[in-house]
């Protein structure tokens, strides 16, 4: 499965007129394209930023002409500018379907190109492992690009309280273990989950 990243950076009093327009006029069109899995929405209402997370069993059908006008449309609607990225998906897990309004933690990690599984192992059986056994977790993502070594985390929690514990987390590793994994945590972006759907056919 693959991931569209679409981050709209937009203005803190037209926040609510994207998210709007995501979740009123684009969620069909997405959601009914040929190959979608499903749809992420998740703001930062104070920073004026959303996020559309898309999922597809192939990459090229993101790249519709109806669903590139829709991402401009949501841009221009929120009163900012677009940044599109594009992942693999290489874990997805859902212990518990999270609400409306949960806590989403975006981690941004750069791994090493010569390096690329390495770090994915260390993403995987250190972190995620670490998360994974703390209360409130209801899923966690990895998305990897191959080519650059962008790698985001993103982890879904019932309340901003259980976020906090992760944050706690990626604080608490040891630098020389991450130094010798060949991965770099650049920044961690927090979000509230507006919707989210997910196709398992």
């Amino acid at each position: 499965m693959y991931a569209r990243v679409n981050t709209i950076f937009g203005l803190r009093a037209k926040v609510d007129s994207g998210v709007a327009h995501i979740e009123e006029c684009d969620r069909d069109a997405v959601e009914s394209a040929d190959g979608n899995r499903g749809l992420t929405t998740l703001v930062d209402p104070e920073a004026g930023v959303i996020v559309a997370m898309s999922y597809w069993d192939d990459p090229q059908h993101s790249s519709g002409a109806v669903l590139t006008r829709a991402r401009e449309d949501a841009a221009v609607a929120a009163g900012g500018e677009l940044v599109a990225e594009s992942f693999e998906v290489v874990v997805a897990e859902r212990p518990a379907v999270p609400d409306p309004g949960a806590a989403v933690r975006m981690t941004r990690v750069q791994l090493e190109p010569s390096r690329i599984d390495a770090g994915l192992a260390f993403v995987r059986d250190e972190l995620l492992h670490r998360m994974s056994a703390a209360t409130g977790l209801c899923s966690s993502e990895v998305l990897v690009d191959q080519k650059n070594g962008s790698l985001l985390l993103v982890t879904t929690w019932t309340d901003q309280d259980a976020a906090g514990r992760a944050d706690a987390l990626l604080e608490e590793l040891p630098a020389a273990a991450t130094r010798q994994a060949g991965t770099i945590f650049p920044r961690s972006e927090a979000y509230v989950l507006v919707r989210q759907s997910a196709r398992s056919d």
